[in-house]
């Protein structure tokens, strides 16, 4: 058998081992890749339109937003690739979509600003204003009773002076929706996005091949 022969036939071997490593191990690590940037991506875009459309009174909300990475597994396949974004938080959903908050018993205790440091809406709830501190209404030694003036409300008293500091005149409050989390995709759902993303992770895979 001529030489050139053989060594066609060695190359092809080589070329097809190359292959198959494209085909097992650097394109499910491409595709791997690429969708975890595209959930970075909207979990930082998540982040920056909390900031913009919220009124964040502390860290929980933001911290509550939470991405689970998609981990290369050798023989998984391509189409169990994927990548997650979303949140903890038990609110955040609804602000989403939008919906309606109801009393869990008779009426909503929302803080008034004499309730929140600073006295905004933007403050938290001073800790001895808030729900678990106040305990039974009008009870003994309790500093909080039950009033009805223009609205009713819970009050403590500040010297001479009546404060309400828990609005109770609805039973129910209409959430807008923001679309905080279908804003945050939108860009990485395009086609033509996820494209480029994956043309990068996979030029760096391919450099791999020797």
């Amino acid at each position: 058998m001529p030489r050139s022969m053989f060594s066609i036939k060695s190359d092809v071997k080589a070329w097809t081992r190359k292959m198959n490593r494209v085909c097992k191990e650097l394109l499910p690590k491409a595709i791997t890749a690429t969708v975890n940037t595209c959930a970075k991506g909207s979990l930082a875009r998540s982040r920056k339109i909390i900031r913009q459309d919220f009124t964040l009174r502390n860290p929980y909300t933001e911290k509550s937003l939470i991405m689970w990475a998609s981990k290369y597994k050798p023989g998984r396949s391509i189409d169990r690739i994927n990548a997650q974004v979303g949140t903890k938080s038990p609110y955040l959903p609804m602000h989403e979509k939008g919906g309606v908050v109801r009393a869990r018993r008779q009426r909503i205790p929302i803080p008034t600003t004499a309730a929140r440091r600073g006295k905004t809406k933007a403050g938290v709830v001073a800790p001895q204003y808030r729900m678990s501190k106040i305990g039974q209404l009008g009870g003994r030694g309790s500093k909080f009773f039950y009033m009805r003036t223009r609205k009713p409300g819970i009050f403590t008293r500040r010297g001479k002076r009546l404060i309400m500091i828990r609005d109770l005149s609805l039973r129910s409050y209409k959430i807008q929706p923001t679309k905080w989390h279908s804003r945050s995709t939108e860009y990485f759902k395009k086609r033509g996005t996820m494209e480029r993303i994956f043309v990068h992770h996979a030029k760096r895979q391919l450099a791999k091949v020797r």
